[in-house]
């Protein structure tokens, strides 16, 4: 659905005649600062005061790896905590940049639902200073959000902890249709004054799996810093990739920053929002029609839960019992 944007991007693109060498190593300035402001919102307060640093990087993978080396080197002797239920590369590269790892309590006991007082309680008992990795919108497997109310809760206790969020933000737009109500949690955290750093991914929203297109911003207390965090980000990415390829990166930026295309990429955004939606609601009544009982006495977690994944509840041995007929899935019932 995005392609007709897309291809008159590259149009755009060739009119203008780019060059094929290499980027500078903090990548494409007009995707940084157009990734950026669809994150934050251009009138955002932080981005009056230049308080963000931002540095192209490859998709969310690589977007992620960098900020981890970045606070294995400032922060060595810090812990990582994470999801008791997350993507798979979480844990993983924790472990390959040599950082302590920890977890936190995420579902309920029914596994379809989030355990917020858990979540709250473990993330409130961490050490001092802790690095909080936090699924920005559509928790990755689960499709479980914190409400809008539960992230501010959240924050006022990391804030009081002085932990340091540290956003996975792999889907924005791609929840509601609106990426500005997919940034509620960073925009909040960011309002109150908080440091992190945002890992983005333009994957999904801009359906680029194969550019590996992404971003790292972050948000320092004071000005003076941005440049500190600049030089060592730059030299770390340096020995990760050299610098970033150009071409994924040129399509966003040329998108976001023409009034015309932009307003095709959000309109198409929204399109595959409401589509994954409707999924979730015609799943959801075909089971009831059907009469198939769910684990926690109902399926209404099917429509809760947002994004592209879902936590069904199902057992393994259910899963295996459907796998006879044809339907597959995870052992974990997580669908797509």
């Amino acid at each position: 659905v995005l392609l007709p944007s897309v291809r008159t991007a590259e149009e755009i693109i060739y009119n203008k005649n780019y060059t094929h060498e290499y980027l500078s190593q903090d990548g494409l300035a007009s995707f940084n600062e157009a990734s950026r402001n669809l994150l934050f919102g251009a009138d955002h307060q932080i981005l009056n005061e230049n308080r963000v640093y931002s540095i192209q990087a490859i998709s969310g993978t690589g977007s992620l790896r960098l900020a981890l080396d970045f606070i294995k080197q400032e922060f060595p002797n810090t812990t990582v905590y994470i999801p008791s239920v997350t993507w798979g590369n979480h844990p993983a590269m924790v472990d390959a940049v040599g950082l302590k790892q920890a977890q936190y309590s995420y579902l309920d006991k029914f596994g379809t639902g989030l355990d917020f007082a858990s979540m709250l309680s473990d993330i409130s008992a961490a050490p001092e200073g802790a690095v909080i990795l936090l699924h920005a919108i559509a928790h990755n497997p689960t499709g479980v959000d914190p409400t809008n109310e539960e992230w501010d809760r959240l924050c006022v206790v990391m804030k009081e902890k002085k932990h340091l969020p540290f956003f996975d933000n792999a889907y924005q737009g791609f929840i509601s249709g609106d990426p500005n109500t997919d940034a509620y949690a960073v925009r909040s955290f960011a309002a109150a004054g908080m440091e992190m750093i945002v890992c983005c991914s333009f994957a999904k929203n801009f359906c680029l799996y194969g550019e590996r297109v992404g971003c790292v911003h972050t948000v320092v207390s004071d000005v003076s810093f941005v440049d500190n965090v600049g030089s060592q980000m730059r030299s770390l990415s340096r020995v990760l990739w050299s610098t970033c390829p150009a071409w994924g990166a040129r399509v966003v930026s040329t998108v976001l920053n023409d009034a015309s295309l932009n307003a095709a990429w959000l309109k198409d955004v929204r399109v595959m929002a409401d589509r994954i939606a409707d999924i979730r609601v015609a799943l959801h009544a075909k089971l009831n029609e059907m009469n198939i009982k769910s684990s926690t006495g109902t399926w209404d977690h099917i429509k809760k839960q947002r994004g592209m994944f879902s936590f069904t509840g199902l057992s393994k041995e259910a899963v295996l019992k459907l796998k006879d007929r044809h339907i597959y899935m995870l052992s974990s019932g997580r669908v797509s």
